[in-house]
């Protein structure tokens, strides 16, 4: 059987309805705690495939700022730091493109399919809504 001792209250032992409402506060948070580094790290293979030094770097970061605020126990600390991990993974997954030195002075850039959206010229004229 797995062990639950990192849960509030030493894990399954009483039903959820019968645990204090701060302990299910604070089991929300480590699940959501545990989405966002799943997340950011499945972000991390995807924005840096095929490159092993950004990979690599992006782990140990990612486990580094993690481990820093392990201890963390205020609620409204975890909510601000969850919220800032969530707007990273959204810069890395919508902002970073790779690119790969092919000359001295040439990078060749690498989009994701999912960065390439279809591109709207822009019209100087506005159209009348009917």
């Amino acid at each position: 059987m797995v062990s639950r001792d990192w849960l509030p209250g030493g894990g399954a032992t009483r039903p959820l309805e019968k645990w204090p409402q701060a302990e299910t506060r604070a089991m929300g948070q480590a699940a959501k705690v545990l989405q966002l580094f799943k997340t950011l790290h499945r972000t991390r293979q995807q924005v840096f495939k095929n490159d092993a030094r950004a990979l690599e770097a992006a782990r140990i970061k990612i486990n580094e700022e993690f481990k820093c605020n392990k201890t963390e126990t205020s609620p409204k600390k975890i909510e601000e730091l969850i919220k800032i991990g969530s707007d990273v993974e959204l810069i890395l997954r919508t902002s970073v493109i790779q690119g790969i030195h092919t000359d001295h002075n040439t990078l060749k850039l690498v989009p994701r399919k999912d960065l390439l959206i279809e591109n709207v010229p822009y019209c100087d004229a506005p159209t009348q809504k009917q």
